[in-house]
């Protein structure tokens, strides 16, 4: 397993896959951790099949997961997420708010 793509502090935004229109579209990362997969006993179908405790897996990690703060328009609040690396990109504060649009279809600049 090589090193982690992305460092404390960076802005990532999240790929179309897990961001939609209405849903967060980036964030600051604050903290890092190692995925595994989960063992059989604790996989369901409509569950995803990693997880970053080491205890419910079969004890080989499989890659980095990144615990994140949404960065949001003014007057929205921000929320944490865990995504995995695969599902991000390297990004800018401003470019993160201008990705999202209000009602009217205009574009947010802060």
């Amino acid at each position: 397993m090589s090193k982690a793509k992305f460092k404390v502090g960076q802005v990532v935004s999240y790929k179309a896959a897990t961001s939609t229109k209405r849903a967060r579209k980036g964030g600051t990362i604050t903290g890092v951790e190692k995925m595994y997969e989960l063992k059989d006993k604790y996989k369901r179908s409509n569950h995803g099949e990693l997880t970053t405790s080491k205890e419910l897996s079969k004890g080989k990690a499989k890659g980095y997961a990144y615990r994140t703060t949404s960065i949001q328009p003014k007057g929205y609040a921000a929320d944490v997420d865990t995504i995995i690396e695969d599902n991000l990109t390297l990004s800018f504060k401003q470019a993160v708010i201008e990705s999202y649009v209000d009602a009217a279809g205009k574009k947010y600049t802060e």
